[in-house]
């Protein structure tokens, strides 16, 4: 066991999710939006293409857990090779050529597939590199605190800059412009993260990777990745479906933004208090209670409709403070039942990730069909009932996940050590 985590140490690991969260929100917000209005994609089709491309990442990113659990000894190097990559696609994803305008779907998935690739080696090894920072149960939590809470810097910048941009160019040249601010946001952060982290732990000169059934013959990994799995579908349809909502139900596009901004702001600063409950009370009976309380908040949304503005706003303050329970103590729970599995964390995360994105794949493989099933058109003069669709799909299932979740998590085996 190796001393306590530091200030500083806390600072310089956190600060690289400031630009892998501003690249990784606007891959599953705005390019929906953005790919439907600038490029008049199919909305059903873009769904379809969608899940298969992030079911092929999903499913990819253990098998990069493996190969940078083999590679630890690099994982800085790996880290420096993948971050270009990743800049190199974004830029393309917001940058279509025009010839793309008679085959969108040819360079989004190119795009998509350069970005994901990438941005799953970095975020695999970045989750990895907690082990190494974080010394005990409550270090787990603080390494995941900054982690998330600078992951949020980058949401929120990601949330507002479009908004502001759209106001001075039209949608092409504002995602343009956009794109291009991942750059200095990533040197700097490679920069500080990968200078200032120890290197990855290994016990032994010959020590060697655990492999998948290893890792998931152990039962409390088994439970945070399911329920971590089912409490990641509401995140994963509300931030599908956000753009659309904002936009046809509530009439209230030039929110958007800020709405995104408040949401995260009030995450932020749930973190705290979070983190200081799940010290006192334990982090499974801190996370039931955030979840509890998400769900009391958040079912409000069904019923608004347009000019119900300030009702949202309110919604995001306290559906946002609850999220930052999220951020924080699952992936610190994650980490507790990887502090004797040093030559296996990468793998981990990477099934960690798998289960993420196999939820951001069932929102808009569902959830996008479901919509065009009930005759919803972004954009356009909808019907009643086509609204209806809308709501019921960006508010009720959600819910309905989160309750599921709440259900396993309190069934479950996890934070035995200091829970409720």
């Amino acid at each position: 066991m190796h001393n306590k985590a530091s200030l500083p140490q806390l600072l310089r690991y956190g600060i690289l999710g400031i630009p892998l969260a501003f690249a990784g929100l606007p891959v599953y917000v705005h390019v929906p939006k953005f790919y439907t209005d600038t490029l008049g994609v199919n909305l059903a089709l873009l769904g379809t293409v969608l899940l298969v491309i992030r079911l092929l990442d999903a499913f990819i990113d253990p098998l990069i857990g493996v190969v940078s659990d083999k590679l630890r000894r690099w994982r800085r190097t790996i880290m420096v090779l993948a971050s270009p990559l990743l800049l190199a696609g974004y830029i393309g994803l917001f940058n279509p050529p025009s010839w793309a305008e008679t085959n969108p779907l040819l360079w989004l998935v190119a795009c998509l597939g350069i970005v994901y690739l990438a941005f799953s080696t970095l975020m695999i090894n970045y989750y990895a590199m907690a082990l190494d920072v974080a010394a005990d149960y409550h270090d787990n939590t603080r390494a995941a605190a900054f982690r998330e809470g600078s992951m949020l810097v980058g949401v929120l910048l990601a949330s507002i800059l479009p908004t502001v941009l759209l106001q001075h160019y039209d949608m092409p040249e504002a995602y343009s412009l956009f794109s291009f601010m991942l750059a200095p946001l990533l040197l700097i952060g490679c920069m500080a993260t990968l200078i200032g982290v120890p290197a990855p732990r290994v016990r032994t000169k010959d020590s060697s990777p655990i492999s998948f059934l290893q890792l998931l013959s152990d039962k409390p990994l088994r439970w945070v990745l399911f329920i971590g799995f089912c409490n990641a579908i509401p995140t994963a349809i509300t931030s599908t479906l956000f753009m659309f909502f904002t936009s046809d139900v509530l009439k209230a596009e030039e929110h958007s933004g800020p709405m995104l901004a408040v949401y995260f702001l009030s995450a932020a600063a749930g973190m705290p208090l979070w983190s200081h409950l799940s010290v006192r009370y334990g982090k499974k009976f801190s996370l039931r209670l955030a979840m509890a309380v998400a769900i009391a908040c958040f079912i409000w949304a069904w019923g608004l409709g347009g000019g119900d503005i300030t009702a949202f706003y309110i919604i995001c303050v306290l559906s946002g403070i609850t999220m930052g329970a999220d951020v924080t103590l699952l992936p610190s729970i994650m980490a507790d039942t990887l502090t004797d599995k040093p030559e296996g964390t990468a793998t981990a995360f990477g099934l960690w990730n798998l289960c993420s994105k196999l939820t951001m794949a069932l929102a808009a493989g569902i959830a996008l069909p479901l919509l065009a099933f009930g005759n919803y058109q972004p954009g356009a003069a909808n019907t009643p009932e086509a609204l209806a669709q809308l709501s019921m799909c960006y508010a009720l299932l959600p819910c309905l996940f989160k309750a599921i979740a709440i259900v396993f998590l309190h069934i479950s085996p996890l934070d035995k050590r200091n829970s409720a």
